[in-house]
C-alpha cells in the first residue's frame, strides 16, 4: 500500500508539473507575442512623421552650440536665444556641447526628435568634420534654417612679445625653425583646416596641438602653452585691447568692415585667402517645414526691424540674413572647396 501511494504521488506530481510547464509555455508565448506587437507598434510610431499643429514653440527650445561658453559662437547664440525668446514667447536655452570639432553637438541634434525643440546653432565647421573624417555626415544629415551672421574677421594671433608680429615675419621664423612653432587648434574643426590651408599656401610647417575651443585657445596662448592660434577677432579682442595679443591679419580679399585697422594677409604680400565663419540654424532632418518656416519668419523680422544688428555688430560680426535654401546652397559650394583643399 505504501508503495502504491508513493507511485501515485509521483504520477500526480508529474502531471501537475506538466500542467504547470504547459501553462508557463502558453504564458511565455503570449508574453512574447505581446512584446513583439509592442515593438512593432513602437517602430511604426517612430517611423511616423512628426505633425505640426500650429503651436510651435509650445515649450522651451534648446539651442545646441557645439562650442565652449564665452567664445564667439556661444556669445552670438545667446543674442539670438534672447531675441527669439522675446519674439516667440517661449524660452530658448543655450546648451554648450563641446568636443570632436563640434561633432558631439551636431550628433545630438541629428539624433533628436524632429519636433523643433532641439535646434543647432553653428557654422561651416560641420563641413570640415565630414571632409576630414571626424563625422560620417554633414549638413545633408540636417535641415537648413536661416543663415544669420558672417564672420570674416578670423585670423592668426600671437602674444605681443613673440618674435614675429606680421605674416612675413612668421613665415621666415617657421622656415628657420620647421615644426617648432606650436599652433593651437581643435583637430578636425574649422581652425584645423584653416591652418592646413596656410601651410599649403606658404610652405611652412607647424606643430599642431589640440587645445579645444576658441576660448580655450586664448587661455592656452596667454599661458604660453602654444605660440600662435587661429581665432575669431571677437573672441581675442579683450586680449588685444589689453596688449597681450597681436592680430597678424585676416585671410580675406578686403579689410573687415568691423575691424578696419587689421590688415589682410594679402596686403602683407601673402597669397592666402580662407573663407570665414557662416553662422545659422539647423534642424533634425525630418522636422516639419512649417516649424522651419516659423523660425525663419521670426529671424527675418528681427533683421527687417533692425532689432538685432547692433548686438551682432557689438560682438564683432556682420549681420547677414540668408534664406534656408540659400544657406544650404552656400554649404554645398563650401564643402566642395574644403574637399579640394585637402587633396
Amino acid at each position: 500500500y505504501f508503495m502504491y501511494k508513493k507511485v501515485l504521488s509521483v504520477i500526480l506530481g508529474a502531471a501537475l508539473m506538466a500542467g504547470t510547464l504547459a501553462g508557463c509555455g502558453n504564458s511565455g508565448k503570449e508574453a512574447a507575442a505581446t512584446t513583439a506587437a509592442a515593438a512593432e507598434t513602437a517602430k511604426t510610431e517612430a517611423a511616423a512623421p512628426v505633425s505640426f499643429d500650429g503651436t510651435w514653440p509650445s515649450t522651451a527650445v534648446t539651442l545646441v552650440v557645439p562650442a565652449g561658453a564665452g567664445g564667439g559662437t556661444d556669445l552670438l547664440s545667446r543674442v539670438f536665444a534672447e531675441k527669439l525668446s522675446q519674439k516667440l514667447g517661449q524660452t530658448f536655452v543655450v546648451s554648450n556641447v563641446t568636443g570632436a570639432g563640434g561633432s558631439n553637438g551636431i550628433n545630438q541634434v541629428h539624433e533628436a526628435d524632429p519636433d523643433g525643440n532641439t535646434i543647432l546653432f553653428f557654422h561651416n565647421a560641420m563641413l570640415i568634420n565630414k571632409v576630414t573624417g571626424v563625422s560620417d555626415y554633414s549638413y545633408d544629415g540636417l535641415k537648413a534654417g536661416p543663415h544669420v551672421v558672417s564672420d570674416k574677421a578670423t585670423g592668426f594671433y600671437v602674444r605681443s612679445d613673440a618674435p614675429y608680429q606680421t605674416y612675413p615675419e612668421l613665415i621666415e621664423y617657421c622656415k628657420a625653425h620647421p615644426g617648432e612653432v606650436n599652433m593651437g587648434v581643435e583637430v578636425g574643426g574649422f581652425t584645423y583646416l584653416m591652418v592646413k590651408s596656410f601651410e599649403k599656401a606658404t610652405g611652412v610647417q607647424f606643430n599642431m596641438i589640440d587645445v579645444g575651443s576658441n576660448s580655450e585657445k586664448c587661455t592656452a596662448l596667454l599661458g604660453g602653452h602654444i605660440d600662435i592660434m587661429p581665432n575669431q577677432y571677437s573672441t581675442a579682442k579683450g586680449y588685444i585691447d589689453s596688449g597681450d595679443f597681436t592680430a597678424l591679419g585676416f585671410p580675406a580679399e578686403e579689410r573687415s568692415e568691423v575691424y578696419p585697422d587689421v590688415p589682410t594677409a594679402k596686403e602683407q604680400g601673402i597669397d592666402w585667402i580662407y573663407p570665414g565663419y557662416e553662422f545659422g540654424f539647423w534642424f533634425p532632418k525630418d522636422t516639419p517645414q512649417e516649424i522651419v518656416d516659423t523660425l525663419d519668419k521670426a529671424v527675418k523680422e528681427l533683421f527687417d526691424n533692425n532689432e538685432i544688428q547692433d548686438d551682432i555688430l557689438g560682438l564683432g560680426n556682420e549681420a547677414n540674413y540668408m534664406a534656408p535654401s540659400d544657406y544650404e546652397n552656400l554649404f554645398e559650394k563650401t564643402e566642395q572647396e574644403y574637399t579640394e583643399l585637402l587633396k
